[in-house]
């Protein structure tokens, strides 16, 4: 097991480095305090470490908690595989003989058993439990190891062909940032995580609040893993919609009524009990009594049975949901954002409260299974009509907050999706928002999502009003550069961090044109494609919003007289004093718009030659570009001699 250095103690974890290993102190909610490997991590020392060896650390203690785990399960299992022959072995002789002490000893093994029993019982959960932990660390470093891109959540139903950004960005699909992302387990996370992942800003206020959540979120790392956790006990893909249409429709019938006749000849039936027992009163009255009750409960049996049958499923669900809101509620956040965002939990009724009220009612409703509790329940109390009554009074009090509950979840789901990104990319930063005319973006040290930080060059950008016409030689970064500044605008609508050491923009709807296929079944070619997207940017132009137009290899579908003129009137119509539009080409021509009045900067990206290879460095530099790499590459296909 890898060893912690550095031995500082800290109460709290910096908000500038939560991936600083500390002893946690008292910001170390209680639900990790109860976890054996938890207080483990509570007593580390302070760390500087990367997050990866981080999340390492985590998931190897876990694992070693795991075993110690399963080994305290085999001692449950054989000690209840001892202690119950025996208790039976000492019940059936003390009877034979009639031998007390024997018996007494039997009852003992007896509550013995029961409490071994109840501790597997807990020890299973702690297990299921460290199991959905383990997975949710094996998570986090698949976002450094590239695995995560085998992940089945991609999102690639919420693509639309009608939203070019879904696929030119990467949004939704296979290796997308949606896919990074996800860490929803419920449907309406998902869906909630998705609708946030939007090229045009929607809701500033709600952007902001997001950012202030998921800021304090990385500075407690073990909470999200723990919430994950918790939420990874969930099936998948949970449709919490429906669960909450069903706590929300109340019960019909006069259910009222059935209660006041249960309450009264449930009453009339103990009162006859107890005057003939203790007052030499008539028997028959009681008799015939639970004989009423009994028939009543029998008549009612099917509405009965219909009215209780959700009540099964809801109960699992809601325990389920509970131990997450009771997670919620004991968590280290006490920031504005959040106080707004868990109100619901806590109003107007205290949501794990009335989860364990349905619990324990589930769990009553359960004993009428039993035959001779049924009966003797129904005789004398009437059970099943108080069951339906106060399961109707709960859903009537209780089971249009119930829909309040579940969005809190949802909610959480989508701002611990949008924490990945902290915990995962050693530099990252929540982007700031510029007021006013023209817009401004500007970036420093930008880097791809979806690529490891090892792997990707960051560039900085420094944009306003305009157009920006980037050349440069194949494979040298003109898209990936189009693509980080995209991406990066619907992280930062989105509420998340994004991948850059400082990021601030005019929030501006980004349009895009840099994945064109052509349509065989709607007789729609690549360049008419293309003319479609463009024309669509022309008329949302008209309206005088901010935008932030990317278009790669502008009108590449068609030859090269064509593509220069159409080139030249498309860059001088999205010229735009509302508009920052980004072109890449292979036309040199292109960047002397500027001597014909046309606000146009020029960049470009550069190659070098070793021997035999070609090699880029990724970096964006001021200019028009000076070489052209196609002939060395056909050279080196075989396709072109020297």
């Amino acid at each position: 097991m890898r060893r912690m250095a550095s031995v500082v103690f800290c109460m709290r974890t910096p908000s500038r480095h939560p991936y600083i290993v500390t002893a946690l102190g008292k910001t170390v909610y209680k639900s990790v305090q109860s976890c054996a490997i938890m207080k483990h991590i509570a007593r580390m020392t302070r760390s500087i470490l990367l997050k990866k060896h981080y999340y390492e650390n985590v998931w190897e203690n876990m694992l070693a908690h795991a075993r110690v785990q399963h080994a305290q399960r085999t001692r449950y299992i054989l000690a209840r595989t001892l202690v119950f022959p025996l208790m039976l072995a000492a019940a059936i002789h003390g009877w034979d003989v009639g031998s007390s002490a024997e018996l007494m000893l039997s009852g003992f093994l007896l509550l013995l058993f029961g409490v071994l029993v109840a501790r597997h019982r807990r020890l299973e959960r702690r297990r299921r439990f460290t199991k959905a932990y383990l997975n949710v660390a094996a998570d986090y470093l698949a976002r450094f190891s590239g695995d995560w891109k085998m992940s089945p959540v991609d999102g690639a139903g919420y693509r639309k062909e009608k939203r070019p950004p879904d696929q030119d960005l990467h949004i939704f699909g296979a290796a997308s940032l949606y896919q990074y992302l996800c860490a929803a387990r419920t449907q309406a996370g998902r869906d909630r995580l998705a609708r946030s992942l939007t090229a045009t800003p929607w809701n500033l206020e709600r952007t902001r609040q997001r950012q202030a959540a998921v800021a304090e979120l990385l500075a407690h790392p073990l909470l999200c893993l723990e919430l994950e956790a918790r939420g990874a006990g969930l099936p998948d893909g949970h449709d919490t919609r429906a669960l909450a249409e069903e706590l929300a429709r109340p019960l019909g019938g006069s259910l009222r009524l059935i209660s006041g006749i249960g309450a009264v000849l449930a009453s009339a039936c103990i009162l006859s009990l107890l005057w003939a027992c203790f007052w030499n009163g008539p028997w028959q009255l009681p008799t015939a009594l639970f004989m009423l009750n009994l028939t009543l409960a029998l008549a009612f049996y099917p509405r009965t049975l219909r009215t209780l049958a959700p009540l099964g499923h809801m109960a699992r669900e809601l325990r389920l949901y509970g131990r997450i809101f009771r997670a919620l509620e004991r968590a280290p956040l006490h920031g504005a954002a959040f106080s707004a965002i868990l109100a619901p939990l806590f109003d107007p009724i205290r949501a794990t409260r009335a989860q364990s009220r349905l619990t324990r009612l589930a769990e009553c409703a359960a004993m009428r299974r039993n035959f001779v509790f049924f009966v003797l329940a129904n005789g004398f109390l009437l059970w099943d009509f108080h069951c339906m009554a106060y399961f109707s009074y709960w859903r009537t009090r209780v089971g249009a907050a119930a829909a309040g509950w579940l969005k809190v979840w949802a909610e959480m789901e989508v701002l611990l999706s949008l924490a990945r990104i902290g915990h995962t990319r050693e530099v990252y930063a929540f982007p700031q928002f510029l007021d006013g005319m023209p817009p401004q973006l500007t970036a420093e040290g930008a880097t791809p999502l979806l690529l490891s930080e090892e792997a990707a060059t960051p560039n900085d950008a420094h944009l306003a009003a305009g157009t920006l016409v980037i050349t440069g030689s194949n494979m040298s970064g003109k898209t990936t550069y189009m693509r980080v500044l995209g991406s990066n605008a619907v992280l930062a609508y989105a509420g998340a961090p994004v991948c850059a050491r400082s990021f601030a923009l005019t929030p501006m709807a980004v349009y895009t044109s840099i994945q064109i296929s052509d349509d065989l079944a709607g007789g729609i070619s690549t360049f008419y494609a293309e003319l479609l997207r463009i024309k669509k940017m022309i008329a949302y132009s008209r309206r005088g919003r901010p935008m932030l137009i990317l278009i790669d290899e502008i009108f590449r579908g068609t030859n090269s007289a064509d593509r220069i003129v159409g080139a030249r009137e498309a860059i001088r119509r999205l010229t735009l004093p509302h508009a920052i539009t980004i072109v890449t080409t292979h036309d040199f021509e292109l960047c002397d718009l500027g001597r014909e009045g046309v606000p146009v900067a020029n960049a470009h990206f550069e190659e070098h030659y070793e021997g035999d290879k070609i090699l880029f460095d990724f970096k964006m530099r001021e200019g028009r570009c000076r070489t052209t790499n196609a002939q060395y590459l056909l050279r080196m296909a075989g396709i072109m001699d020297d």
